[in-house]
């Protein structure tokens, strides 16, 4: 996303962080332990934790792509009636699961995700491996979408420009 992190509030201790994280990358393999930056706009707070800790800190939701889910909305774009797809669905899954697929969809869908599923974080992995690989290297900064809102986190990518007009 263009012009994002240019946008954002940061303060000289957090260019100062962005730096001397992106010049330490320098000459090193990719692994797990790469950092990744978190920024709360709310707060002004930018995070670095490891690549490894990003599942914890930041759960996906995958409750779009179970397999019961997927089957009923199949049935459904084929103009199956919304009962018969259900009961195809109990006849395939069994009642239990199929319920259980729908009680997660909705539990994510109550508690607001920030569209951070399985494929975003799947992406932005392989987005970043590749950076290393090609040796532009680009780290990820995650802007935090504000608490009780739809929006979404926002993937930007700090490589070598980004980082040299910060403070």
């Amino acid at each position: 996303m263009k012009g994002t992190v240019s946008n954002l509030s940061l303060t000289v201790r957090h260019s100062q962080t962005i730096k001397s994280t992106w010049e330490g990358l320098s000459g090193k393999p990719w692994s797990l332990d790469s950092p990744v930056f978190l920024f709360d706009r709310c707060w002004l707070r930018l995070e670095k934790i490891q690549l490894s800790q990003l599942s914890k800190r930041l759960p996906t939701d995958n409750s779009c792509e179970a397999p019961e889910l997927i089957k009923y909305k199949q049935l459904l774009e084929e103009r199956s009636d919304n009962l018969l797809a259900v009961q195809e669905c109990w006849a395939e899954f069994g009642i239990e699961d199929f319920h259980r697929a729908i009680r997660n969809y909705w539990y994510w869908q109550d508690k607001g995700n920030h569209g951070w599923t399985f494929n975003v974080y799947s992406n932005l992995i392989s987005q970043y491996k590749l950076s290393f690989k090609e040796t532009t290297i680009l780290i990820p900064l995650i802007i935090l979408g504000r608490r009780n809102s739809p929006e979404k986190h926002v993937v930007a990518w700090l490589g070598k420009a980004e980082v040299q007009r910060l403070n």
